[in-house]
């Protein structure tokens, strides 16, 4: 049987455990809802969002404690590292850019230093091996 203080115990680490993963303000909130699944939510607030109240969240749903546990964990554990997160994050911005720039008919003088800095990038993420 699982008991709050056990809920506690396993619920208290995930905002360090998303903090790590470079999410912004994490809070993670244990649900029990009548005639449904347990679930665990999780939100934080967009990465380089202007606002506290832009925020990105998911739920983790199941028919005992331990599997909306499980499902969180492993999300959580599957995210990228900070810093991969921030050359994602980065990597869209250029590519929204660049994209940009051909809807504009900006000269490819202009353009090609950005594609060429996207395909350098992008061979590092692919390549990329984490110690």
């Amino acid at each position: 049987m699982t008991t709050i203080s056990d809920i506690y115990a396993a619920i208290n680490p995930m905002p360090a455990m998303l903090s790590a993963k470079g999410k912004v303000m994490p809070d993670v909130t244990f649900m029990i809802h009548a005639n449904a699944r347990i679930t665990i939510h999780m939100n934080w607030k967009k990465p380089f969002a202007p606002h506290d109240w832009e925020t990105d969240c998911e739920c983790f749903s199941g028919d005992t404690f331990e599997e909306s546990l499980e499902r969180a964990i492993t999300f959580i554990n599957e995210l990228p590292s900070a810093e991969q997160a921030k050359l994602h994050h980065f990597m869209g911005k250029l590519g929204n850019l660049i994209d940009a720039g051909k809807d504009a008919g900006i000269a490819v003088d202009y353009l090609n230093p950005l594609l060429d800095t996207m395909k350098r990038l992008s061979a590092n993420v692919i390549t990329h091996r984490p110690a």
